[in-house]
This record gives structure tokens, C-alpha cells and sequence, in this order.
């Protein structure tokens, strides 16, 4: 999954509108987390193989909603989000929620992704009960969680300092960065996938 621009996008998201805004990114991200490492561990090879074949168009999707995504924080209006600080809808934040996990689902890859990592550990043989890959989900989505949360929590703590002139400068930069990983995803779709 494109954890760089969710990283970012929850970094800008925290700058703007606070703690909640950023780690509702990061929730999204850890559940979708939550999602493939649960596939990964119970080798459900059935939605494993769908994502799969599907990998272009998820791939794709994602770019997309990457672009649109960084094209909406490049021109947004930073005055008016500045002098709102810390006052998010529940509309936008289910908005974000929502945006965020359409990018982090649009890369199938991170099942091979946590496969591998699993593998190579032999942590799927080590899980021989229920119990046991329960315990081993709870613990990726608490770790996941908790990272969000530190992030941020970091950057909501020095978003005070953060003068006007720096908060256009963090949303022009947010912008083109998550633009520009949307359309080097897209270009890694359309010219270097099967």
C-alpha cells in the first residue's frame, strides 16, 4: 500500500484539523492492514487470487484517487482551514475515513506483502489455533494503530507553531507529493504491469 502518501496525507490532514483528522487516515490504513493480514494468514486464497487479478484496476483506482486527492490539497483553501483549525465535520472526517481506505486497498500487493513476510518467519505454521491468529490480528491492528496515533500525535503537538505563510507552503508540498505518487503508481500500472 502507498503508506508514504497516506503517512503524508494524515501528516497535512493533522496540521489542518487536528489529532482526529490525522489518525482517521491511519485508522482507515490499519484496517485495511487488518484486512490483508488476515487474508495472508488464513490463506484465503479466494479473495487472495480476486485482488490479484485484479491488481490493474485496484492499482489504478488508487493512482487516481491519489491525483484527485493531491490536486484537492494543492489548491485548498489554507486561510479558511487555518482559521478552522480543529473544527472537522463528521462528514469530512467519514469523507477522509473513506478516501483513505480506497487508496490503501487499491494495492493488492501488500497481501504478497505480509505472504512473504509470514512466510518467511514461518509464522502461519507457528498459528495452530483460532485463538492464536486471533491473538496475532489483534496485535498487527493494535501495532498499526498505535502508529498512526503516534504520528499523529507528534505532529498535532508543534501544529500551534505552525504560522500561515508554513501551512500553505505543508499544503502545496502535501499536494504535489501525494499527486505526484498517484501518478508514478499510475504510470507503474499502465507501462510496467503484465
Amino acid at each position: 500500500m502507498p503508506i508514504g502518501a497516506l503517512a503524508v496525507l494524515s501528516i497535512q490532514k493533522t496540521m489542518n484539523g487536528g489529532l482526529t483528522s490525522g489518525f482517521v487516515i491511519g485508522l482507515a490504513a490499519a484496517l485495511v492492514d487488518l484486512f490483508y493480514a488476515t487474508v495472508a494468514v488464513l490463506g484465503l486464497s479466494i479473495i487472495k487470487d480476486f485482488m490479484l487479478a485484479h491488481e490493474l484496476i485496484l492499482g489504478i483506482i488508487g493512482a487516481i484517487f491519489l491525483i484527485f486527492s493531491g490536486i484537492k490539497i494543492y489548491r485548498s483553501d489554507t486561510i479558511k482551514q487555518y482559521r478552522s483549525r480543529g473544527k472537522i465535520s463528521r462528514v469530512k472526517l467519514a469523507n477522509d475515513f473513506v478516501t483513505s481506505i480506497m487508496i490503501a486497498a487499491s494495492n493488492p500487493v501488500t497481501i504478497i506483502g505480509f505472504g512473504s513476510f509470514f512466510a518467511s518467519f514461518g509464522i502461519s505454521a507457528m498459528l495452530n489455533t483460532r485463538f492464536q491468529v486471533f491473538i496475532f490480528l489483534v496485535f498487527i491492528f493494535v501495532g498499526a494503530v498505535f502508529w498512526w496515533f503516534s504520528l499523529s500525535f507528534i505532529v498535532n503537538k508543534f501544529r500551534n507553531k505552525i504560522k500561515l505563510r508554513f501551512m500553505v507552503a505543508i499544503n502545496h508540498i502535501t499536494g504535489a507529493v501525494v499527486f505526484l505518487i498517484g501518478v508514478g503508481i499510475f504510470i507503474s500500472f499502465i507501462f510496467f504491469k503484465n
